[in-house]
């Protein structure tokens, strides 16, 4: 299975589901046949192999199944890269995502096209997952565009293995991921597209998301960050912002959750909180009022996560006892507690 073979056939599948794959011998097969099992069979599956060094390649030669596309790499050219091959080389009304280190439901598609097919107004999707391997944890995120939007001016929103984009968003609209990114280009291409058009998060657990020390994510480390904090600061920019190395450091924080018993630091995060609120007025970028709850439920979550006493009991000064910021706070507490009443 060439590239030239795969461009001559003819046929238009409904999606086209692209991978990049680099040494991934102990998980791939296992992805490969959460794609192959879906309920949604009118599929082709594009995978770019990047020159790996395992036995990756022997289990590529191992797929028979005519829909499976593979594409050899002569050199390591990174998953960025790789995915824009993918996708230049897609003839799916849809592109979906996909790594070779994860599970997707045997739904996934079906749910994800159902979704589309109800949100007509919805460009690219994602789904909630549920990580397992290192970590055991649940997404909940959910809310609608715009809410999704504001949150990521903290940290991205949609899963990248969950991608489902209509063909149109590269085909006709001219997106790509931008390859300067080595890492989070998911979160960058997502971010570029909400500026203009809707998205989305499926509401049902579709993709088994794992967790280890081989993905990129894990190898990646600072470097992933690094890149998440370029598309942080463009988004910042847009308002107006610009933020100095202490103002990072505190915004990092918030990024991260991180535990702290100093309220000071609480309250040096709120100021740049409000600093994107008010340069949001002048601005108009983001709706300001779902901007606001966004922001305030996202400062919520951090200081109720850091289960500190101290902190619970001045949550109030913290928040500025803003009507707004209090609410956001209240309904996150009850969010909290509605998820640990259903695990018990």
């Amino acid at each position: 299975m060439d590239e030239a073979k795969y461009e001559r056939q003819n046929a238009t599948p409904l999606i086209s589901v692209v991978m990049s794959v680099y040494n991934e011998e102990n998980y791939l097969q296992e992805a490969i046949d959460s794609i192959l099992g879906q309920t949604v069979q009118d599929f082709e599956l594009i995978l770019v192999d990047d020159c790996s060094t395992d036995r990756t390649r022997e289990i590529l030669r191992g797929c028979r199944d005519p829909r499976i596309h593979v594409i050899w790499n002569e050199e390591n050219k990174g998953l960025t890269a790789n995915l824009n091959l993918a996708i230049s080389l897609a003839k799916g009304r849809y592109i979906a995502r996909m790594d070779g280190d994860d599970r997707s439901h045997p739904d996934r598609f079906e749910r994800e096209l159902r979704y589309l097919e109800t949100h007509p107004e919805l460009k690219l999707i994602s789904c909630r997952t549920e990580t397992f391997g290192k970590e055991h944890l649940r997404s909940d995120i959910q809310g609608d565009s715009e809410y999704l939007r504001c949150r990521m001016l903290v940290r991205p929103v949609l899963a990248h293995p969950g991608f489902l984009v209509r063909g149109e968003v590269f085909r006709e609209l001219g997106f790509r991921y931008d390859e300067s990114f080595r890492q989070a280009q998911d979160y960058d291409l997502a971010a570029r597209i909400s500026r203009k058009y809707a998205i989305g998060i499926c509401p049902e657990v579709l993709l088994e998301y794992r967790a280890h020390e081989g993905q990129v994510s894990s190898k990646a480390g600072s470097r992933q960050f690094a890149n998440a904090d370029r598309v942080r600061a463009y988004l910042l920019e847009e308002l107006g912002i610009h933020l100095n190395e202490d103002e990072w450091q505190d915004y990092h924080r918030l990024v991260l959750e991180e535990h702290t018993e100093d309220k000071n630091a609480y309250l040096r995060v709120m100021k740049i909180l409000d600093h994107i609120v008010e340069q949001n007025q002048e601005k108009k970028i983001y709706d300001p009022d779902i901007l606001k709850d966004s922001l305030g439920r996202i400062m919520a979550d951090w200081i109720i996560r850091g289960k500190s006493r101290e902190i619970y009991r001045q949550a109030g000064e913290i928040l500025h006892y803003d009507r707004e910021y209090l609410r956001a706070y209240r309904r996150e507490w009850m969010r909290t507690m509605r998820r640990k009443l259903g695990r018990q």
